[in-house]
């Protein structure tokens, strides 16, 4: 025998060696799983399937309730609030004030404008929307799903002569199905506390009642939802009784003075956006 041929024997032998050594670990290991299952898993009777059962039945619980909270929580990345109101009520002056800390000659907007308002390491998103009655609504369409509360500003000095236009907006933000499913917060803000003519915030809650205690009977279905398209159909308030902003509860519709003008008394409207934060 050669020498080339010695070798070539020795290499066979050694790689048939090689494989009999990995089929034997891959044996121990296909043995010690087995064993394994074998010791932790007992054999499957009446009881031991109840117990599975129970066991399926608590995971498959655990992964509805992790489910939901993810869904609810996913509401909670609103982070806009909207600011709305007539023209000249003095929405975009406040919306300079909590975004850039300064103070604006005001104009008609003809198209929303946002801004970031901080809070310590929280912030909030305020949309600044145009009052003029031809585009306000659809500008409030557009974001209205990104609401996690709304701040409808009214000017005091001038709320005798607008109430039935105020009253009729506001009708309008309130009955909208997507402000009413997510409960969204709303804060009527009296804006022009500093004029001699402006009305208190509860007079002026009391005067918007009475306004859409009568908006409830005329337009109740007639209003189009600004919602999705369908007809706003919804009944403010108690039936048989006359309209109160607290009988929309769970929403929650609240009453601050303000003036925004050189940002004299903002601090009601500030402490509303923090908590809101």
């Amino acid at each position: 025998m050669d020498v080339k041929e010695e070798v070539r024997m020795k290499e066979e032998i050694r790689m048939k060696e090689e494989i009999r050594m990995k089929e034997e670990i891959r044996m121990k290991k296909r043995i010690s799983l087995k064993e394994t299952f074998e010791k932790f898993v007992p054999e499957w009777n009446e009881e031991n399937v109840f117990i599975g059962q129970v066991v399926v039945a608590v995971l498959v619980g655990i992964l509805t309730i992790v489910l939901i909270f993810r869904l609810f929580r996913g509401g909670s990345k609103k982070r806009g609030v909207l600011l709305v109101g007539l023209c000249e009520s003095g929405k975009t002056l406040l919306f300079s004030r909590l975004c850039h800390n300064q103070e604006v000659v005001s104009v008609t907007s003809m198209k929303e404008s946002s801004g970031e308002y901080t809070y310590g390491k929280k912030s909030l998103t305020i949309y600044d929307l145009p009052g003029h009655e031809r585009i306000r609504i659809n500008a409030f369409e557009k974001v209205k799903k990104l609401a996690r509360g709304i701040i409808f500003m009214v000017d005091s000095a001038t709320l005798q002569k607008d109430v039935r236009d105020v009253a009729e907006y506001l009708y309008t933000i309130l009955c909208d199905n997507a402000i009413q499913t997510s409960k969204t917060r709303v804060l009527v803000a009296c804006n022009k506390q500093d004029l001699s003519l402006a009305r208190s915030a509860q007079l002026i809650q009391k005067t918007l009642e009475k306004e859409m205690n009568l908006l409830r009977v005329t337009q109740a279905n007639q209003l189009q939802s600004v919602g999705e398209g369908g007809n706003n159909n919804r009944y403010l308030g108690h039936i048989g009784k006359d309209f109160e902003f607290s009988h929309l509860s769970p929403m929650k519709v609240e009453f601050v003075e303000v003036t925004t003008k050189g940002g004299e008394n903002l601090y009601p409207l500030t402490t509303w956006l923090q908590q809101l934060a």
